[in-house]
């Protein structure tokens, strides 16, 4: 094995100068990889001496030579066509090659992100960020600042997002800029220390939320949460693999839930303002934790607290102008979103004194029970469904990142298969799922929490690196919306800052993050390098993948 180019981590003579395209993982051939698939995430299309070594896409036989089974795509044949039949086959061609509308302006840009910026995290992490940074003041002005940090760093992905719009967000940003391996460890750390935690702590919210009216004067029993948690994630789940088209239709009701919620409490705090309700704001820094490791951790919370806003990358393709519109409604979004989210948290501290929140696991409802204590129902549903809305989001989205990985060679085959009747990932859906329930059941919010910032923090860098990167090496690269060039550094050294101080202040915790993140090394080199593996490997891999496509009646995709 041998590098053939510095810019690709890891080429190797089989792989030529495209090392995504090596023959699959954990199978001698990957039968979802086609060239075509690489344009999915910005790279080049290989040359026919790189195609040859790669995977390759089967004919237009039912199966593939490993045997794995296919929804094939008619227009492949091994006879030669007429004239006629070139064509239909041109006319298929233009058909397939339909690209999305642009439709959408600055408002629903600012819509849809102001509606999923932050999804849940108002309602549970108030306590978290306050224990870190011991006062009422300074707890205030870390949800400043991870807003600020998350508005910069939504810069910087709009500005990658506009120069590599079929990207697909920062695994391939990454991908592209530095080679495989950096991409490979981002989306394995999506997958295992957000996608995961993420679905755990969105369940565990509505589950929450649900149970806590019953218990007004005690916190409700956090098995039992976690039972209707685990409960709420599979039945979501369902609806993802078999109603997929009814569950998009409410996606939008869900969302809209959390600004009513939001707007009940920030009206209810106002009010008690006005009334004089300021006793907690008398000294609001007394208290302050002087440890800069405590400081960390907060900021490190805000920032996850502010989550969501990714979602932009994925609206690259359908916006106008995304040069112009883009940059702005991040603008927009985070001034809105900052203002709501301070607000509520002012609100919270006009009934609630600092011991009162630390103690609340639901701080809104303990808060509207001092307002009127019969609207903790209407709370108690709006922030369970908002919390329902985020889950069926985060299972949309975060499954097609393992089911991209797949079709370029970076994760199982199985996982590039769609269910037949229904056209859903149900491979990648179910994995995402049981990962979650391990979470749920072995963790607290604070660990997903930490396990979310962590990898959070370090995707940042990643990605401002590859800016930085970008910007050096082609400074003339056409970039329809370019950020001020302070934002990435100022984001790289306080990134680095937060890492560097959570990691001083909880270093178990981190450690074992960061050694999650990094045994994603051993892996790409045991799934992806590693060729050819043992023919025993390969056919018990094979054997199961059929066993498992016949199960689920899945097959993988054509492209």
């Amino acid at each position: 094995m041998t590098r053939r180019k510095a810019e690709n981590v890891f080429s190797t003579p089989k792989s030529g100068n495209y090392p995504v395209q090596g023959l699959g993982f954990y199978a001698k051939a990957n039968p979802a990889y086609t060239p075509d698939a690489i344009d999915d995430i910005g790279f080049e299309k290989p040359g026919n001496d790189d195609a040859s070594s790669g995977s390759s896409a089967g004919s237009g036989c039912d199966t593939n030579s490993s045997g794995v089974y296919s929804i094939k795509d008619e227009k492949e044949s091994d006879n030669k066509p007429t004239t006629k039949d070139n064509k239909d086959e041109k006319k298929k061609d233009e058909k397939n090659n339909v690209q999305m509308k642009r439709s959408l302006n600055l408002f629903h840009c600012v819509a849809i992100m102001v509606a999923v910026t932050g999804h849940s995290s108002v309602f549970i992490s108030p306590s978290n960020i306050l224990s870190a940074t011991g006062s009422v003041g300074a707890s205030l002005i870390v949800w400043l600042v991870g807003g600020l940090i998350n508005m910069m760093l939504a810069l910087c992905f709009a500005e990658l997002g506009t120069m590599l719009p079929h990207a697909g967000g920062p695994y391939a940003y990454v991908m592209h800029t530095f080679g495989p391996l950096p991409g490979f460890l981002i989306m394995w750390g999506y997958v295992v220390l957000v996608a995961g935690p993420f679905w755990a702590f969105l369940a565990y919210t509505a589950a929450l939320y649900i149970v806590q009216p019953v218990y007004p004067d005690c916190d409700a029993p956090d098995d039992g949460v976690k039972v209707l948690a685990g409960w709420i994630m599979i039945t979501m789940v369902i609806l993802n693999c078999v109603y997929m088209k009814y569950v998009v239709k409410i996606q939008s009701l869900l969302s809209s839930t959390k600004i009513i919620a939001l707007a009940i409490i920030v009206v209810a705090g106002i009010i008690q303002l006005v009334k004089g309700e300021t006793e907690n704001f008398q000294n609001m820094f007394e208290g302050t934790s002087s440890d800069p490791g405590q400081i960390g951790l907060a900021v490190l919370y805000a920032a996850f607290s502010y989550g969501g806003w990714q979602v932009m990358t994925s609206m690259m393709e359908e916006v106008k102008k995304p040069g112009r519109d883009l940059p702005r409604s991040v603008y927009i979004t985070f001034i809105i979103v900052i203002i709501k989210y301070i607000m509520t948290n002012v609100a919270y501290f006009t009934l609630l004194s600092p011991p009162e929140v630390l103690g609340s696991k639901a701080v809104a409802i303990t808060f509207i029970q001092r307002v009127y204590n019969p609207l903790r129902i209407v709370i108690s549903v709006f922030v369970a469904t908002t919390s329902i809305g985020a889950l069926n989001a985060s299972i949309m989205g975060h499954s097609r990142l393992l089911f991209a990985g797949s079709r370029v060679g970076h994760m199982p085959v199985i996982f590039g298969m769609i269910s037949h009747k229904y056209l859903t990932p149900w491979p990648s859906i179910l994995v995402l799922m049981v990962w979650g329930l391990v979470m749920l059941f072995s963790g607290g919010v604070v660990d997903m929490m930490d396990f979310i910032g962590l990898y959070s923090t370090t995707m940042g860098i990643a990605v401002v690196l590859a800016l930085l990167y970008l910007r050096y090496t082609k400074p003339d690269e056409h970039r329809p919306y370019q950020t001020m060039f302070f934002v990435p550094l100022v984001m790289l050294v306080v990134n680095i800052a937060v890492l560097v101080l959570a990691i001083y202040q909880k270093p178990q915790k981190m450690g074992i993050g960061l050694a999650i993140l990094f045994s994603g090394i051993p892996i790409y080199w045991f799934g992806v390098l590693w060729e050819p593996k043992p023919k025993c490997f390969r056919d018990f891999i094979a054997g199961w993948t059929i066993v498992a496509q016949k199960m689920l009646m899945i097959g993988k995709t054509s492209t």
